[in-house]
């Protein structure tokens, strides 16, 4: 009768785990849902889904004024949409930084003032050419608003400074 080894045993856990973690994040799950300023999740019609997973994305880091209370950075396993009431809002946005900590970098801030429409899921883009925020359509790609950038500190001098409301 052959026995294994105790660590035979044990060495294929490993690549057991990083095997699942690996099918769980190919899975299409729903993204995580942050309401911002007390929009409701249970009324889709009445809110709006800004989504930052993106080639390019930009960081939303205020509305109307206001710093969110909560910061998320998007990961390739995970994603989330920023949920808001529909309507008219100004948009704070930040480039992000590679992960680089000792190349120079800036950050770039831009301001967005736009029309969210209920019920629909847009998505955060940076135009690093034109220097620009765009807000697109997630179904469609379509442009539906740009903003200008309005700060460009360096990465370790500080933060964005954001233009009054």
């Amino acid at each position: 009768m052959m026995h294994s080894h105790p660590a035979a045993r044990i060495l294929p856990l490993p690549a057991l785990v990083l095997a699942a973690s690996w099918l769980a994040g190919c899975a299409n799950t729903p993204p995580t849902l942050v309401p911002v300023h007390d929009a409701l999740l249970d009324d889709p019609a009445r809110v709006a889904r800004l989504n930052e997973r993106a080639k390019n994305p930009l960081l939303l880091r205020g509305v109307d004024g206001q710093p969110l209370k909560t910061l998320r950075t998007p990961a390739s396993l995970r994603d989330y949409d920023y949920v808001l009431k529909a309507g008219r809002h100004s948009l704070w946005l930040k480039s992000m930084p590679y992960g680089y900590p000792p190349v120079p970098q800036r950050l770039r801030c831009y301001v967005i003032v736009v029309e969210l429409a209920g019920g629909m899921r847009y998505r955060l883009k940076e135009d690093l050419s034109q220097k620009r925020a765009l807000l697109l359509r997630a179904d469609t790609g379509e442009q539906i608003a740009t903003g200008p950038m309005v700060d460009e500190p360096w990465v370790f001098s500080r933060e964005c400074r954001w233009p009054s409301p």
